[in-house]
């Protein structure tokens, strides 16, 4: 999932105002004036500790706090203090003085605490700096254009390329036959995000990005102490509940797993390569023992340390390389898989392999695409050649008649989705909408699909990615995972069934006593559709448009039926916006958004 922090040396600094205009309000001023007095004059004043603990914004870098603020504003900041950076870098600011002046900032604002603080500024100013002392004439905005790209910051030079894909379009394939289906068996996994810290009874109401750890103290109350199984309140999984979960899928049948990543706990503050290393070769050797068959892994955002960076071996430092995860990833993805995928893997993280004749699974490494991967600053043209990669893969499998399946973390369409990386990654979609017979996906948690349009006919649907929720609650959910049945004639999806069981049920009864998972619902079932494949995902949409209460099940599922989730009333405005995350796969594109925006006011 995306990281709890907006994670960084600066950026937490953009976020340090509730102004309601492009330019500050009087009330931020001295805010401004104090930044600006001790970024050049590096001295802690009283009256500049003084202006900053006036001004308190607690846990303004967690998810959604970007729904706060004026994003004018956010930009004005943000510019205000990369310049600031730039200026002082130019005269000779050492990496110390900065790590020191941006604690400071971050714990006089009450951003998070001391420790999250320093571990999130020590792991996070390096890409920063190295891509002002490298990119030739790096600005402001090519700082918050990418990494506020959400709050519409302009990008200035940043982030314009193209891929070179082949003319043409594959030959359309047939739907699946409904007289004579015979189907094989996928289980998707995702986001487990195992924690090996997480304390059963202890405190889940933290402060901090993740709760439940053994070294925060005791809980006030009974109520807020931490549940064995995990608890919903931002808290990750503990192993126990990991072997609960795979026991379960394991009581039925099927033919393939696609894990569609994040292994890592949301302890962003503190990840080290050896800790990374081990829960990651905790989590690959327990597949090994525990599956017969084929296990399709792809990486998560969160795998790399620090998370979310994947700097190019052009970049020359080894000290932040991510080689360690790849060759890492190389070893134990070829012996789950059954097939060498070496050679792509240590790239860049991605692979290509055909498990039977016609059927080809892509695992591709869609975190380079996220804003917070940060070497994207220095160099953001196709990191590790790996658009091209795809775009060439899916020519040779339209060649060789092969149906596809894309696994991928980050979904695209989100905010997080740096623009040009999805843009591109979109047309390549569209190029080989009949190849490609399934998307999947993780990273948000939530039990979500997103729909592909084709740029010139709008109102045809040519691809359906779909999320495979999260093992983790963190958070507000209950633990998931999905069973999808396909095709073995054409590759196509049939149906889906998504299984779950209530946390505070399962919390309630003894701890020897597994949860009560239930099968929450079927796809086919729930939506009255025929399959899974475009077409016909397409009319469950326009049948969302007119039966509301389609939209009601669909916000409830996305949760899994969680407790914190259930009675909250979801208005037309919510579902209206329900409708557009799902048809929406570029940021900023908003022509679907419209569309059924205006289907669903008919």
């Amino acid at each position: 999932m995306a990281s709890t922090c907006a994670v960084g040396l600066v950026s937490f600094l953009v976020f340090s105002s509730f102004a309601a205009s492009y330019t500050p309000p009087d009330d931020i001023v001295p805010l401004e004036n104090a930044i600006v007095e001790y970024f050049h004059t590096h001295e802690e004043t009283d009256d500049i500790l003084k202006t900053l603990d006036s001004y308190q914004f607690p846990h303004v870098l967690r998810e959604g706090a970007e729904d706060v603020y004026d994003n004018p504003t956010v930009c004005y900041l943000c510019n205000l203090v990369i310049d600031l950076v730039i200026e002082e870098r130019v005269l000779g600011l050492t990496r110390e003085t900065l790590i020191k002046e941006a604690h400071v900032v971050c714990t006089h604002l009450n951003i998070e605490t001391d420790r999250v603080c320093t571990g999130i500024i020590e792991l996070y100013v390096d890409p920063l700096i190295y891509a002002m002392d490298n990119y030739g004439n790096f600005t402001s905005n090519r700082f918050c254009g990418s990494v506020l790209q959400s709050f519409g910051c302009p990008p200035g030079d940043a982030f314009e390329w193209t891929v070179d894909i082949a003319s043409g379009n594959s030959v359309e394939r047939p739907p699946p036959d409904d007289t004579n289906l015979q189907s094989f068996t996928i289980l998707q996994l995702s986001d487990i995000h195992y924690d090996p810290d997480y304390t059963p009874n202890g405190n889940a109401a933290c402060g901090e990005p993740i709760c439940c750890q053994s070294d925060q103290g005791e809980p006030e109350s009974p109520e807020q102490a931490c549940g064995y199984w995990t608890d919903y309140r931002n808290a990750d999984a503990p192993w126990h509940l990991v072997e609960e979960t795979v026991r379960q899928a394991k009581t039925q049948d099927f033919d393939y797993v696609y894990y569609t990543g994040d292994i890592i706990a949301h302890r962003v503050w503190e990840t080290s390569i050896e800790k990374n290393t081990d829960a990651i070769t905790k989590l690959h050797t327990y597949f090994k023992d525990n599956f017969d068959v084929p296990v399709f892994p792809i990486f998560g955002n969160h795998e790399p340390h620090p998370l979310n960076l994947w700097p190019e071996d052009n970049i020359n430092d080894e000290q932040h390389s991510v080689n360690w995860l790849f060759q890492l990833a190389a070893k134990d993805w070829s012996e789950l898989i059954g097939e060498d995928v070496t050679e792509t893997v240590l790239k860049g993280g991605y692979y290509s392999v055909s498990p039977r004749p016609g059927f080809r699974v892509v695992g591709i490494n869609s975190n380079l695409g996220y804003v917070d991967n940060w070497w994207l600053l220095y160099e953001d043209i196709d990191p590790f050649n790996q658009l091209q990669w795809l775009a060439d893969t899916l020519k040779a499998a339209e060649d060789n008649n092969e149906s596809v399946h894309i696994l991928s973390h980050v979904p695209t369409g989100g905010a997080s989705s740096l623009k040009v990386w999805f843009r591109e990654y979109g047309k390549i979609v569209e190029r080989f909408a009949n190849t490609i017979t399934g998307h999947f996906n993780g990273h948000t948690h939530t039990d979500e699909f997103h729909v592909f349009y084709n740029s010139s006919e709008p109102t045809q649907a040519i691809g359906v990615a779909f999320n495979g929720a999260s093992v983790t609650s963190f958070s507000n959910n209950n633990p998931s995972y999905k069973y999808y049945y396909v095709d073995q004639e054409t590759f196509s999806l049939l149906d889906y069934d998504e299984w779950t069981f209530n946390l505070t049920l399962a919390n309630s009864q003894d701890s020897s006593q597994s949860p009560e998972w239930y099968k929450l619902y079927s796809f086919v079932d729930t939506y009255g559709s025929a399959n899974l494949i475009p077409s016909e995902v397409d009319k469950v949409l326009l049948k969302m448009s007119d039966d509301h209460t389609l939209l009601d099940d669909y916000n409830k599922f996305k949760s899994r039926n969680a407790d914190p989730s259930i009675g909250g009333e979801c208005d037309d405005s919510c579902k209206k916006n329900i409708l557009c995350e799902i048809v929406t796969t570029l940021y900023t594109d908003n022509d679907q958004c419209d569309r059924f925006s205006s289907l669903y006011d008919q």
